[in-house]
């Protein structure tokens, strides 16, 4: 441990590791940054800054959401549903979301206080992670369980004592109901059916220090829970791209044409990628206003992405959300990506043809995935399936061979027509070989 820097406190940093190397002595310091606008700035952490960062951004994009600190060492996130009325364990090292014995029963922890932190308040949470109470109870040695309660109740009071009373009372009820369900919890019966993995991120050695790989200690063969892709929207974007080249080749457009449409449409989407998450709204020069007008398909994409063209409203013509807000900001990236590689194929002379050229119709979505292994929290088996360049599923034993599986939603049954595969962004090294 070393002494932080001014520069460091500045953002939150108390704590500073000191690493160095074994082979040429170079020394890194590793400032434990608590401030998520400059974790955003590093892109380096652990499980606290990964849990900061993705509690900030629930956050950004409207969730209740709060940082739960796991005194046996983990941090995650809790975000609460209103379509359930009840909080959800939300892990975005591991990718896992409501399951919250995934330590307890997956990874073997000896779990002790975990304690949710939130603008509202500071709560004690440990039964919803537990089916073992009083083995947890014979644990927690750091103070009475009254003394517990009374600090925690102080905090959060203080937490609200800007609130309104409606605002209190609404708190206080879900407080309330929470309290119940958590003492509901500890006398609910185990799953044994169900099989959790243990700790997915970090390298075999410190999950091994740790003893967190889980029940089975053993790598021999897939620990990852089965996944679901939300990828209806790359669907949508590609039928609508497919759409709107069908279109090209049925009415002979030159290509020349073609690549200053979609130059032009690539244009929209990068300033309504660049504009504010709340309120995107792109002005349409004539330029755009006449591609909408000759090209009803062009209307199909922006619905694909959660946008809607005003034509013909009082004042300037304009494309804006269509109150989606989270559906425009995951369909945007695809739809860049997808005109980014409609147009490196006509610049290298590479032609749309009905059903043989990116990107194909009728793709298959919305199914569930699972992989002999994935590298997380960065390589997940769902990013094989998002339309992002950028994002990618990474096998870390991959050299040795490895698989995906897919399944398709519903359980139905599919023949399939093609299938394409992309290399991803880095390390061509590691890209398949056949």
């Amino acid at each position: 441990m070393g002494n932080p820097l001014p520069s460091e406190i500045e953002f939150g940093a108390s704590r500073v590791e000191i690493y160095r190397c074994n082979h040429c002595s170079s020394i890194t310091r590793f400032p434990r940054y608590n401030d998520p606008h400059k974790l955003i700035q590093t892109r380096k952490g652990r499980c606290g800054e990964w849990a900061n960062c993705f509690t900030f951004y629930c956050r950004v994009y409207g969730y209740e959401a709060r940082l739960i600190l796991d005194f046996t060492d983990h941090v995650w996130t809790e975000c609460f549903s209103n379509l359930y009325g009840r909080w959800i364990h939300l892990d975005p090292c591991e990718g896992v979301y409501d399951n919250p014995l995934l330590y307890e029963k997956g990874w073997n922890k000896k779990l002790d206080y975990a304690i949710g932190i939130s603008k509202d308040g500071v709560h004690d949470i440990t039964k919803r992670y537990t089916r073992k109470w009083h083995e947890v109870l014979s644990r927690r040695t750091i103070t009475s369980e009254d003394t517990v309660s009374a600090i925690l109740m102080n905090i959060t009071r203080k937490c609200r004592s800007g609130l309104s009373s409606d605002e209190l009372l609404a708190l206080e009820n879900r407080d309330r109901k929470e309290s119940e369900e958590l003492s509901k919890a500890t006398y609910l019966e185990v799953n044994n059916s169900i099989s959790l993995p243990g700790r997915q991120s970090g390298s075999v050695e410190w999950r091994a220090a740790r003893s967190e790989l889980g029940q089975a200690d053993s790598l021999s063969c897939s620990s990852c829970p089965i996944r679901r892709c939300v990828d209806a929207h790359v669907s949508k974007i590609y039928d609508a791209l497919s759409a709107i080249l069908s279109h090209f080749c049925d009415n002979n457009i030159p290509n020349e044409r073609i690549i200053e449409v979609f130059v032009t449409l690539r244009s929209l989407m990068q300033n309504l990628k660049d504009a504010n998450f709340k309120s995107r709204r792109v002005t349409l020069d004539q330029k755009l206003q006449q591609i909408f007008e000759i090209l009803p398909s062009a209307e199909r994409l922006l619905s694909a992405i959660s946008l809607k063209a005003e034509l013909h409203t009082v004042g300037d013509p304009s494309v804006a959300t269509d109150g989606n807000l989270i559906h425009t900001s995951l369909a945007l990236p695809v739809a860049l990506d997808a005109v980014d590689e409609i147009l490196s194929n006509y610049k290298s002379n590479i032609f749309y043809t009905k059903g043989h050229q990116f990107p194909r119709g009728n793709r298959l979505c919305s199914g569930s995935v699972l992989a002999s292994s994935e590298q997380l929290p960065i390589g997940i088996a769902t990013a094989a399936f998002d339309g992002i360049r950028l994002s990618k599923w990474e096998e870390p034993d991959g050299a040795k061979g490895c698989w995906l599986m897919y399944k398709v939603h519903g359980g139905q049954t599919c023949e399939l027509e093609s299938y394409d595969l992309m290399s991803a962004n880095d390390a061509p090294e590691r890209d398949p070989m056949d």
